[in-house]
């Protein structure tokens, strides 16, 4: 398990001075990544050992938003490795104690050299460790991806600034850009991402776009092929 205390920043906040829900992402990355760094592995390790957990899903339940200014606890655990794979937990907690998110999550590691899946190796299962997993409300397995009524947008052309150290878009930046086809005052009070591929520098997203009663349904393709699909649930 890790944590880290902050406080919310003006730059992370959305026009209701609240932290905005691609803020509350990176919050969520960054104490997994601090995890890591703290156990002596993290991304300097893992480059010079050619691997890197790629993030697979994202589920994210809010409940509030915290306001520019609060005092927020971050909190961190695995509760699971199996092959490939590793699922990890986080929550954010307010000033007062309250939870005002928590996430599930599934992430790969993956042999950057040879451009495959690996074998979660003994040393990260014992640095992390694995924990009792949250009690989370189960969800459908995955994403049911429309077929009508689907409005196609412009393309999006992947520059360097949407980039992170593993030379892929960062599962962020995915967030980040769906955010601007939802209303401005749109509060999600869930989220669900799932990953398929990788898109990289210079390569042309386009985004696709369908909207229900109570979710929008939003994914990128390159060439054809889903990189990835993100449902908000308001």
């Amino acid at each position: 398990m890790f944590e880290f205390r902050s406080r919310i920043r003006f730059s992370e906040c959305s026009a209701d001075n609240r932290l905005s829900l691609s803020g509350l992402v990176n919050y969520f990355q960054d104490c997994a990544v601090f995890h890591s760094v703290n156990m002596g592995r993290g991304p300097r390790a893992w480059r010079e050992e050619h691997y890197a957990w790629l993030v697979a899903t994202w589920r994210i339940i809010v409940a509030e938003y915290p306001a520019l200014g609060e005092e927020v606890l971050t909190r961190t655990s695995c509760y699971r490795f199996h092959g490939i794979e590793g699922d990890r937990n986080v929550v954010m907690f307010g000033d007062d104690g309250r939870i005002l998110a928590l996430a599930d999550s599934r992430w790969i590691y993956y042999d950057t050299e040879a451009g495959r899946p690996a074998h979660v190796p003994q040393i990260e299962v014992e640095g992390y460790g694995v924990e009792e997993r949250l009690s989370i409300p189960e969800a459908p397995r995955h994403i049911k991806v429309p077929t009508e009524n689907v409005q196609e947008k412009f393309s999006l052309k992947i520059r360097p600034t949407n980039l992170d150290t593993n030379g892929h878009v960062n599962n962020e930046q995915y967030i980040r850009l769906a955010l601007a086809y939802l209303p401005a005052d749109m509060r999600v009070r869930e989220l669900r991402v799932e990953y398929h591929a990788q898109a990289m520098l210079g390569d042309i997203l386009v985004p696709k776009v369908w909207q229900g009663e109570d979710e929008y349904i939003i994914w990128f393709e390159v060439e054809g092929r889903k990189c990835c699909v993100l449902q908000f649930i308001i």
